[in-house]
C-alpha cells in the first residue's frame, strides 16, 4: 500500500490571495510549490519570454557563438551531430535550422540507436572531415566523449559541445573533452543561473545569443516550439526556466498561424490535434512517435520529417512515424505482459531489485517496460535483451537507490554502462546474468520503508469545497510536467454510493460519491487496481464484485484531482488512489 504525505507550510494566505485575486486554497497550492516571494510567484504566474536569463551567463556560450558566426561568415560547411531520442533530434533541428536561418551551411548525424550506439564517435570526426566540415557541434551529447573530440582537434576540425548531461570525473576530479567550447550549464564552472535545461534548451540558448545581436526575433516563431518538445519529453523539471520556454513554445504549437514547420504540421494533423495542445499530447503522443523513429528503424527519419518542405512528402513521413509507434506499442505491450509474468512469479517477489531477461524483447523498448514494472512493483528494475553480442539492458530507478552507482560496484560483470541516479544503459556477456542479479540483490541497500511508495498530496479539502473557480485557477498551475504536477488533493470518508465499470476493457469506474451529505460524480480509469483494490482490501475478497452488482455504501479514503466534465460541463474528482 503507497504512503500518503500531506505537504505542509505557514504563510498568510489571505495576503496571497488577496493580490492575485484568487482562492485561499489555490494561494495555498503557490506556497507549496516552493514559492515563498512575490517574484517568485509573479514569474510562475506570468511567465514571460522576458524572464528568460541571459544566454552569456552560461559558460563558452559567448566563444561558442563566435566560432558559429565566424564559420557562417566564411562559408565552412558544419556539422551537426545529436541524439536518436528526442531531444537529440530537436537539438539537431534547432542548430540546423538555426544556422540555415542565418545564411550558414550545416548538415546532420544522428547516431543510429543499435549500429552507432548513444554519443558521438571518433569515427564521426572522420566522416565530418571527409565530407568537407570544418567545424562539429553536438547538441545533447558530447560531454563524455573525449576520445572523439582528440580526433577532430588531429583533423584539425573545430570543434563545439553543447549538452546538458552530468559531467564525468576521475578521481573525484571533472574530466571535460579537450574542445574550442564546451556548453555545459553543468560544468563545475559554469554558474548559469538555472542548469536544468535540456539539451534543446542549450541549442536554443546559444541561437538566442546570435539573432538577439542581430536584433532578429523571428527565431522566437521558429525555433522555441521545438525546445518547448524536448523540454518536456527529456522529463526535466518544469519550472523556472523550462516553465517558461514550455509555456511560450505550446502556445506557438497551438497556433496554426505561427506554426510554419510543415513536417510538424503533418505530424499534429495526423494524430487529430488540433488547437489544445499541452505536456500530455506532447510527452504521450506528439514525443513517442519522433521516438519510435529511432527505436525501430533510423531516428534521421525524425530530422526528415521536420526538414520537410512538401506538405503531400510531409504527411507521408507523418503516417510513417504514427505506424513505427503503433508497432513499438504492440512490441511493448507484449514485452511488458511477460515481464509482469516474471516479476510476479516467487522467485522474485521477496527481492528488492527486480533483473528481468526478456530474449526476443526488441531492445528499444526494454527501458519503456522497465519504467512500466516498476511503477507497478515500485522496485528498482533492470530488463535485459538478447544483443548482437552478449545481453543489453535498460533500467530505471526509485528514489533512494542510485543506478549508476550501483552498477559501478558491480563494473566487472559488465563491457559497458552508463547513466544516472534514475535510469542508466548496460551490457553484458550472457553468462553474468545470474551473478549480476545476485550482486545487485546483494548490495542493495534500500530499507523495507524505502521500498514503500509515498504519494504526495497539497491539501485535504471537502469535495463541496471544490468550486468552478479553483478549477479554474488550478488551469494555471500548467504546464504540468516533472517537478510541477496537477494539484492533488485528499478527502477521508467518502461513501461510494454506486458503481458503473466502462471502457474497451471495463477498466474504468464511474462512481458516486458521497461526502457530507452530498453526492459527486467521479472516475478512476484504473479501477481493478485502485478502488477495487482498497474496496477489496478494506472489505473483503467479494466486495467490489458486489458493489459493481449495486451493493454498495463503503466507506473509502480518496486521492483526487478535480475537473470540468468535457462532455456534460459538471465537476467530476479523477480518483488517484485509495485505501
Amino acid at each position: 500500500m503507497k504512503r500518503w504525505i500531506s505537504k505542509r507550510c505557514n504563510a498568510e494566505f489571505g495576503k496571497i490571495a488577496s493580490r492575485y485575486n484568487i482562492t485561499e486554497i489555490f494561494a495555498e497550492i503557490l506556497v507549496k510549490r516552493g514559492l515563498y516571494t512575490w517574484e517568485a510567484m509573479d514569474k510562475y504566474l506570468f511567465p514571460g519570454l522576458e524572464l528568460m536569463y541571459k544566454p552569456e551567463l552560461m559558460k563558452d556560450l559567448v566563444k561558442a557563438a563566435g566560432l558559429l558566426k565566424e564559420s557562417i561568415k566564411k562559408g565552412i560547411k558544419i556539422r551537426v551531430i545529436g541524439d536518436y531520442d528526442v531531444d537529440g533530434i530537436m537539438s539537431t533541428y534547432i542548430l540546423v535550422k538555426g544556422i540555415s536561418m542565418l545564411g550558414g551551411n550545416a548538415d546532420y548525424r544522428i547516431p543510429h540507436r543499435i549500429k552507432d550506439g548513444y554519443g558521438i564517435r571518433s569515427y564521426m570526426a572522420d566522416e565530418a572531415y571527409s565530407c568537407g566540415a570544418g567545424l562539429v557541434i553536438t547538441c545533447d551529447n558530447g560531454i563524455s566523449a573525449t576520445d572523439a573530440a582528440l580526433r577532430a582537434k588531429e583533423l584539425g576540425i573545430k570543434y563545439i559541445i553543447t549538452d546538458h548531461h552530468e559531467v564525468p570525473s576521475e578521481d573525484g576530479r571533472p574530466v571535460i573533452p579537450a574542445a574550442d567550447a564546451v556548453v555545459n550549464p553543468k560544468q563545475p564552472e559554469c554558474n548559469y543561473p538555472f542548469p536544468q535545461l535540456c539539451g534543446a534548451g542549450v541549442a536554443y540558448k546559444i541561437l538566442s545569443y546570435i539573432f538577439e545581436q542581430e536584433n532578429n526575433k523571428n527565431y522566437i516563431e521558429e525555433l522555441l516550439p521545438f525546445a518547448a518538445i524536448a523540454t518536456v519529453c527529456d522529463v526535466v523539471p518544469l519550472t523556472d526556466e523550462n516553465r517558461i520556454i514550455v509555456s511560450n513554445g505550446i502556445k506557438l504549437l497551438s497556433d496554426r498561424n505561427i506554426l510554419k514547420n510543415k513536417g510538424l504540421i503533418a505530424l499534429l494533423d495526423e494524430l487529430q490535434l488540433g488547437k489544445d495542445i499541452n505536456t500530455g499530447s506532447i510527452g504521450f503522443r506528439i514525443g513517442p512517435c519522433i521516438n519510435a523513429a529511432g527505436r525501430l528503424s533510423d531516428a534521421a527519419k525524425g530530422m526528415e520529417l521536420l526538414l520537410e518542405d512538401n506538405s503531400t512528402e510531409a504527411a507521408r513521413r507523418a503516417q510513417e512515424l504514427v505506424r513505427f509507434n503503433e508497432e513499438r506499442k504492440d512490441m511493448t505491450a507484449k514485452a511488458e505482459a511477460e515481464a509482469d509474468r516474471q516479476a510476479a512469479g516467487s522467485d522474485m517477489q521477496n527481492e528488492p531489485v527486480l533483473v528481468i531477461y526478456l530474449e526476443n524483447c526488441h531492445e528499444s523498448v526494454a527501458g519503456i517496460v522497465a519504467g512500466r514494472v516498476r511503477e507497478k512493483y515500485y522496485r528498482p528494475v533492470y530488463v535485459l535483451t538478447k544483443a548482437g553480442r552478449g545481453l543489453k539492458g535498460s533500467g530505471r530507478s526509485i528514489p533512494g537507490y542510485h543506478m549508476q552507482s550501483e552498477l559501478m560496484k558491480c563494473h566487472g560483470l559488465l563491457t559497458e554502462f552508463g547513466g544516472h541516479a534514475m535510469a542508466a544503459g548496460f551490457s553484458l556477456p550472457e553468462e553474468n546474468l545470474n551473478k549480476f542479479r545476485s550482486v545487485l540483490n546483494r548490495q542493495c541497500s534500500l530499507s523495507p520503508d524505502e521500498l514503500i511508495e509515498k504519494v504526495t498530496f497539497d491539501k485535504e479539502v471537502k469535495l463541496a469545497d471544490i468550486s468552478r473557480e479553483l478549477i479554474t485557477q488550478l488551469k494555471w498551475l500548467e504546464p504540468f510536467g516533472e517537478a510541477n504536477e496537477k494539484a492533488v488533493f485528499a478527502k477521508r470518508g467518502v461513501i461510494i454510493k454506486s458503481v458503473h465499470m466502462c471502457g474497451k476493457e471495463n477498466q474504468i469506474a464511474r462512481l458516486k460519491l458521497e461526502d457530507e451529505g452530498k453526492v459527486f460524480d467521479a472516475v478512476d480509469f484504473n479501477a481493478e487496481r485502485c478502488t477495487g483494490a482498497a474496496v477489496t482490501a478494506r472489505y473483503g475478497e467479494n466486495a467490489w464484485i458486489n458493489m459493481q452488482d449495486g451493493i454498495c455504501g463503503q466507506n473509502i479514503d480518496i486521492l483526487y484531482v478535480p475537473d470540468i466534465n468535457n462532455m456534460y460541463g459538471n465537476i467530476q474528482f479523477k480518483i488517484l488512489d485509495c485505501r
